[in-house]
This record gives C-alpha cells, sequence and structure tokens, in this order.
C-alpha cells in the first residue's frame, strides 16, 4: 500500500512539473515576446524623437527667415515711402505733373479724354522715377508673399511636431500599460504555480 501511495505521489508531482515546464515555457515566450516588442517600439522612438529634432531645427531655419524677410519689408517699405516722397516732391514742383498725384500722393493714370497726340516730350526723369517705384512696389508685394509663404509653413511644421509628440507619449503611455499587465500577470501566474505545488512525501519506516 505504501509502494502505491509512493507511485500516487510521484505521479502528482510528475504532473505538477510538466505544468509548471509549461507554464515557465509560456512566461519564456511573454518575455521573448516582449524583449521584442520593446526594442520595435525602441526604434520608433528613436525614429519619432529624431524626426522631432529635425522639425524643430527647420522650424528654427523658418523663424530665421521669418525675421530676415520682416527685415527687409520694414527696409524696402521705408524705401519705397522715401522714393515716393522724391517722386512726389519734384512733381508737385512740376506744373505739367501735378495732375499724375492723386490728393493721397499716388500715381494717377491718365484720363481718357487725354490729349496723347501732344507734341510736347514726355520728361525721362519722370518716367525713370515711375519705373523706379513700380520696381520697389514690387519687390515690396514679392517680399511680403514670400514672408507670409514661410510663416505658413512654420505653422505648419509646428503642428507636425506637436502631433508627433503627442503620438510618442500615446505610445509610452501604452507600452508601461502593456507591460504593467505583463508584471501582474506573471506574478499572478507564479503565485498560482507555487499553492498548487504538492509537498513532498514523507519517508515511512522501510
Amino acid at each position: 500500500m505504501q509502494v502505491e501511495d509512493k507511485a500516487d505521489v510521484l505521479n502528482k508531482e510528475l504532473l505538477s512539473t510538466k505544468q509548471r515546464l509549461v507554464e515557465t515555457e509560456e512566461e519564456k515566450r511573454q518575455q521573448e515576446e516582449e524583449t521584442a516588442q520593446k526594442e520595435v517600439f525602441r526604434r520608433e522612438l528613436e525614429k519619432a524623437e529624431l524626426e522631432i529634432k529635425k522639425t524643430t531645427a527647420i522650424i528654427a531655419e523658418y523663424k530665421q527667415i521669418c525675421s530676415q524677410l520682416s527685415t527687409r519689408l520694414e527696409k524696402q517699405q521705408a524705401a519705397t515711402k522715401e522714393e515716393l516722397d522724391i517722386v512726389r516732391s519734384k512733381v508737385m514742383g512740376c506744373d505739367r505733373c501735378r495732375d499724375l498725384f492723386t490728393t493721397l500722393g499716388s500715381l494717377q493714370a491718365s484720363s481718357p479724354g487725354r490729349d496723347h497726340t501732344s507734341t510736347e516730350p514726355m520728361d525721362e526723369e519722370k518716367d525713370g522715377l515711375k519705373e523706379q517705384l513700380r520696381h520697389l512696389e514690387l519687390e515690396l508685394a514679392q517680399t511680403k508673399l514670400q514672408l507670409v509663404e514661410a510663416k505658413c509653413r512654420m505653422q505648419e511644421l509646428e503642428h507636425q511636431r506637436g502631433v508627433l509628440m503627442n503620438e510618442i507619449q500615446a505610445a509610452k503611455n501604452s507600452w508601461f500599460s502593456k507591460t504593467l499587465g505583463s508584471l501582474k500577470s506573471s506574478s499572478s501566474s507564479s503565485s498560482s504555480s507555487t499553492s498548487q505545488a504538492p509537498s513532498s512525501p514523507k519517508e515511512g519506516p522501510a
């Protein structure tokens, strides 16, 4: 009877050992999967952080461009005003040229009824000044457009950087939750296996 009892106990221990082996293999597999996931997450995190650094550098460049364009715009506006004042001063000193300016000081086109066949020669200096004004106004408009485009691009990049940072934080939170859940599951499984393990048989008298 004692031999049968020992055999039964040994059989139970064998089954328990097999169960623990299966659980150990499963735990090992989970750990390997977690390690692989950590490596993937690490690579993706490095990639995202590198992208954020690049975007931040580009944003800094665009800020510098915007600053330079703003300075250029201010200088061009000042130059245009100065040139316009010179033109106005010269034109207002000419009785024949005053009608080219409105009360606000803008160049005024000739009226439809004006006699274009006048034999009076055109004032070359006046035409040159008008051409300079048109050139300055064109440069001013182009600089304004470049400034607006640079600011729009900078805002777009800042939005992209914000999205990337949110995605990184969400990925970190998700990975932390999964890791914590896995640790709890592993701890629970280990405690369950320990409580179910049979005690060693006591040797009876031979």
